[in-house]
């Protein structure tokens, strides 16, 4: 049952966070004669994200109700996930959730799942309500307000270094067409120039999160959450280094048939798939005891 849930964690941090990085890219990064030749790429970033956030948020409230109960059946009983719903504070939260993921569903239906700035606000309220769950909920009173804080905005950072890589990765692309080779540089010096901002935040906000889940004090050394939360930090630090790299080393060198984009393709790819590694890691050990 725990090996599911984490699983289920993962595909809906997954798409949550895929689908507020994309789209805070293209609105907040990218110019508008890009954004448009970047709409259709986008459009099926949100298609697929949209309904993977839905359905994993049903699976995930009918796993939380045969964890709770401790049996299988639960998972289909609409009386334990309805407890659950109304008896609980994460039900609480989760209610709204739905409520939230229906509407982007919706309005996916509808056709305006495009990147616009409320989608945008709609992504960013359901990956940041994930804030109000897992260890941060378990705190009351004002350090409980500031841990709920802390880790949305851990989550929207996270989200924008972490799905941000995809459409630059597209900008990559689109810096060989010479229709779009400027409004690509504009976009990817942005996201590079705000990158610096948003991977302090993501630190900082890391480090607070470490402290507070802790109670302010030292971490057990030799838990599963230690063990998991150290090579959850030394793969955030590879990732770090990679971005240091690109951003100082090959980004001066960018040139449309150069060696310096295909190496840029190549290390965006990479910290994908270890920001991946690093999604997969907090859907396991938000499940530990970090005491």
């Amino acid at each position: 049952m725990e090996t599911a849930l984490a699983l289920c964690r993962f595909a809906h941090f997954a798409a949550a966070m895929t689908l507020f990085g994309a789209t805070a890219f293209v609105v907040a990064l990218t110019p508008p004669d890009l954004a448009h030749a970047l709409r259709p790429a986008t459009r099926a970033i949100a298609a697929a994200a949209i309904p993977a956030a839905a359905l994993s948020a049903v699976v995930w409230l009918a796993l939380e109700s045969a964890s709770m109960v401790g049996d299988w059946s639960a998972f289909f009983d609409l009386g334990s996930i309805s407890a659950v719903l109304t008896d609980t504070d994460f039900g609480a939260v989760w209610l709204w959730r739905l409520v939230l993921a229906a509407a982007l569903v919706v309005a996916l239906a509808l056709g305006r799942g495009g990147p616009t700035l409320a989608l945008l606000l709609g992504a960013a309220l359901l990956l940041a309500s994930l804030g109000l769950v897992d260890h941060a909920a378990m705190q009351a009173g004002a350090v409980g307000v500031l841990h709920r804080a802390n880790d949305a905005t851990h989550l929207l950072a996270t989200a924008a270094w972490l799905g941000g890589l995809p459409m630059f990765a597209l900008c990559l692309k689109a810096y060989c067409d010479p229709n779009l080779s400027a409004g690509a540089v504009t976009a990817m010096r942005r996201f590079s120039f705000w990158g610096q901002f948003d991977v302090a935040i993501v630190v900082l906000t890391g480090v607070a999160n470490v402290a507070l889940t802790s109670g302010l004090g030292a971490l057990a050394p030799a838990t599963p959450y230690r063990l998991l939360l150290a090579a959850k930090l030394v793969l955030v630090a590879t990732m770090i280094a990679l971005a240091l790299f690109n951003r100082y080393v090959l980004s001066p060198r960018l040139a449309p048939d150069g060696a310096a984009r295909r190496a840029l393709t190549r290390s965006c790819v990479a910290e994908v798939v270890l920001g991946a590694a690093v999604v997969a890691l907090v859907s396991l050990f938000g499940l530990l005891d970090p005491r």
